[in-house]
C-alpha cells in the first residue's frame, strides 16, 4: 500500500498535468492497476473493518475455563483460581484436548477474569462543581518538634472544587474539637462559609451509620453545623473516591507545604502562616479553566454564607469527680485540680488545646495543656500544690517537683529535718508561685557560703540580693553637749575575779 504522500503525487499528475494512466504509469513507475486504482477513487473516508475472531487450538476448552471463573465469584477470594491454576488443573482433567502452551491460557484467563469483575461503578463521571461547595478531609503529615523529635500530626483540608481553592490548617489529633476548631479558623479567614461540605463517615462527626445511609451525628457537631448553617453531606461507607479533589488536594499540600519536612514550635503561629501559603498559591493558573484560581475563588466567595454574628465556642463540657490525689481523668490521663478538691464533683471542659477544670460554680480551678498521648504520670500545676507540701514537708522529695528544682534546693531539702525543711518551704513556696526561683538560689548560695542554711538567714540574703541598700547618713544635732573623754580601768575587777585581790568598794 503506498503512503499517502504518494497517492497525492499520482492523482495530482492526472489533475494538473493531464495525462493518461498509461503515461503515469510510466512516469512513476507504479502499475497500471494501481495508478487506476488511487485515480478513479473518490471515497478517500478510512474504512474500518469488523475484526473476525481468530480460531484457536483453546476454543474448545473456552467454555470450561468460563464456567471455572464464573464459580469462582462466590468462591472465597483466597481460594479462587489463579491463572497457573488454571493451565494445571486442565493438564490434568483435559490432557488430551489442551494443546497450547501456558502462557496461551494464562492470558485467555488474565482477560477472562477482567471481564467478569469489571465493575461499571469503577468509572469516574464526569462533572462541573457548583460554586460556593466545598470537601473536606484530614490527612496524616509529619513534623520536628522544639527537641527535634519526629512526631505525626494531621492536616485538615478544606478544598473548593469549582476554583481549585484550598485552605489547611495542622491538627495534633482528629478527634471533635480538632476538627471543629480548624474548620472555624478557616471560616474566619475566608470571611465565609461555604453553602454545602462533603464529608466522609469520621468518627468525629458521625456517630453511627444506619442501614438506609442515615447518620446519627454528634451532638457538638450537629450544633456547629446549624450555628454556621451549611449543608452537611456524607459520602457512602468505603467510597472516599466521591469527594474526589479533596483527596488529591491533601496530596498535594502535603509534598508542596511540608517538604522538606518543617520545624515546628508554636502550632498557631505555624497555622497562621500556612493561612497566608494557601492564599499565594491561588495565583497560579487553574489546570483546564482560562483563568487564575484566585479569579474563580472571587465567584466562590459570593455564593458563600455570612459569618454569624457570634462567635460558635468549642469545646466539651461534662461533670466529673476527682480522686484522693484530686485529679481528674479524661481519655486515659489524670490532670490536677487544687489540694481543696478532693472526691469533689467538678467540670471539665476539653477543647482542642486545653484542659480547663471548673468548680460547681464554673469558676476555674486548674488549666492544663491536653496530652493526646496516654502518660505514665499524671499531668500535675505543682504551684497550686505548694501549700499542702508545707504541711507535709518530708513528701516533696517523693514528687516530681522535687526533681525539677535547682541541685541547690534538692541538696537543702535533703540535708535538713522536718522543722528546717517546713521553714524552708514556707519562705520558698511564694517566691516560686512569683517566678522568683533563680534569685531565690542565689539567695541560698549566698548563705552558704556565709556558712548558714536555716530560713532567716536566707530570708535576710534574699532580701540583701533584691532590696535596695538603704544608707543612713549620720547626723549631728546642733546642740549635742561637748563629749568627755573616760576611759574605764577594768584592773579591780580581773583583780577580783582571780580571787588573789582584796575586797573592793566599787
Amino acid at each position: 500500500m503506498l503512503t499517502m504522500d504518494k497517492i497525492k503525487y499520482i492523482t495530482s499528475i492526472r489533475q494538473f498535468e493531464g495525462l493518461t494512466l498509461r503515461e503515469i504509469s510510466r512516469k512513476t513507475g507504479y502499475h497500471f492497476n494501481t495508478v487506476k486504482k488511487y485515480v478513479d477513487s473518490e471515497d478517500w473516508n478510512r474504512e474500518l473493518k469488523e475484526k473476525n475472531p481468530r480460531s484457536s487450538k483453546l476454543d474448545p476448552l473456552k467454555p470450561v475455563i468460563d464456567e471455572w471463573l464464573k464459580t469462582d465469584r462466590s468462591a472465597p477470594r483466597k481460594q479462587r483460581h489463579t491463572n497457573i491454576r488454571v493451565y494445571n488443573r486442565l493438564q490434568k482433567e483435559y490432557p488430551e484436548t489442551l494443546h497450547v502452551k501456558q502462557s496461551t491460557v494464562t492470558r485467555y484467563a488474565k482477560a477472562k477474569k477482567q471481564e467478569l469483575y469489571r465493575d461499571l461503578s469503577d468509572c469516574a463521571i464526569f462533572g462541573t462543581h457548583p460554586f460556593g461547595e466545598a470537601q473536606l478531609d484530614f490527612g496524616e503529615v509529619y513534623h520536628y518538634d522544639k527537641d527535634d523529635a519526629l512526631k505525626k500530626v494531621y492536616e485538615l483540608a478544606l478544598s473548593l472544587p469549582a476554583s481549585n481553592g484550598a485552605y489547611v490548617q495542622l491538627c495534633r489529633t482528629q478527634n471533635q474539637e480538632c476538627l471543629l476548631e480548624g474548620m472555624q479558623r478557616i471560616f474566619d479567614h475566608m470571611g465565609g462559609v461555604p453553602n454545602r461540605i462533603l464529608f466522609d463517615n469520621m468518627s468525629s462527626a458521625v456517630a453511627k451509620v444506619l442501614p438506609a445511609q442515615e447518620r446519627i451525628l454528634i451532638d457538638q457537631f450537629s450544633r456547629f453545623t446549624l450555628h454556621y448553617r451549611y449543608q452537611a453531606d456524607f459520602c457512602n461507607v468505603a467510597k472516599p473516591n466521591e469527594k474526589g479533589h479533596i483527596e488529591g488536594k491533601i496530596g498535594y499540600q502535603r509534598r508542596n507545604y511540608m517538604v522538606p519536612v518543617p520545624k515546628i514550635t508554636d502550632f498557631d503561629k505555624y497555622n497562621k502562616a500556612l493561612l497566608h501559603t494557601c492564599d499565594e498559591d491561588m495565583n497560579r493558573q487553574h489546570y483546564t479553566k482560562q483563568s487564575s484560581i484566585r479569579e474563580l475563588y472571587h465567584q466562590d466567595q459570593q455564593h458563600f454564607l455570612q459569618l454569624p454574628e457570634k462567635r460558635f465556642v468549642v469545646g466539651r463540657l461534662f461533670k466529673a469527680k476527682t480522686d484522693l490525689n484530686s485529679f481528674v481523668s479524661f481519655e486515659n490521663n489524670r490532670y490536677s485540680t487544687a489540694p481543696l478538691f478532693t472526691q469533689r464533683e467538678v467540670w471539665v471542659e476539653a477543647t482542642a488545646d486545653r484542659i480547663r477544670i471548673l468548680d460547681e460554680k464554673y469558676v476555674k480551678i486548674a488549666s492544663h495543656e491536653r496530652c493526646n498521648e496516654k502518660l505514665v504520670s499524671p499531668v500535675i500545676d505543682w504551684i497550686a500544690y505548694l501549700p499542702a507540701i508545707v504541711r507535709k514537708p518530708h513528701a516533696l522529695r517523693y514528687t516530681e517537683f522535687f526533681k525539677t528544682l535547682p541541685p541547690i534546693w534538692q541538696n537543702c531539702f535533703n540535708q535538713g529535718d522536718y522543722e528546717k525543711n517546713k521553714q524552708m518551704i514556707a519562705v520558698l513556696s511564694p517566691l516560686i508561685c512569683s517566678g522568683h526561683l533563680g534569685e531565690a538560689s542565689t539567695a541560698l548560695a549566698m548563705a552558704n557560703a556565709c556558712g548558714t542554711d536555716d530560713a532567716d538567714s536566707f530570708l535576710s540574703c534574699y532580701r540583701k540580693l533584691t532590696e535596695p541598700q538603704v544608707c543612713i547618713p549620720e547626723f549631728f544635732p546642733p546642740h549635742t553637749p561637748h563629749q568627755l573623754g573616760y576611759v574605764q580601768d577594768w584592773t579591780p575587777y580581773e583583780e577580783l575575779m582571780k580571787g588573789t585581790g582584796e575586797p573592793v568598794n566599787c
